[in-house]
């Protein structure tokens, strides 16, 4: 498992930087909007060459109603900053 990091949140150590983005994105949506904070489609924006570094974009927000959600966009980079150990 490698670690990484994202501005404003703990790091964490997942498989994959989709993984990784997912937890942040989900911590993003529970900030804004609590315990109902939910994560709706995630998407790779943008990376370096090697893929250290990947953009993403997700639409974060609380159930409103029978499948709704409503919240807003959000973007955050996603560091690969270590190996396994």
């Amino acid at each position: 498992m490698n670690l990484y990091a994202c501005s404003g949140f703990k790091s964490v150590r997942a498989d994959s930087i989709r993984d990784a983005a997912e937890v942040f994105a989900l911590r993003s949506a529970r900030r804004a909007f609590g315990r109902s904070g939910r994560v709706g489609t995630l998407n790779a924006e943008c990376w370096t060459v090697c893929a250290r570094n990947v953009e993403f974009s997700s639409f974060v927000g609380y159930r409103s109603g029978r499948n709704e959600l409503s919240g807003r966009n959000v973007r955050f980079t996603v560091y690969l900053m270590g190996g396994d150990k």
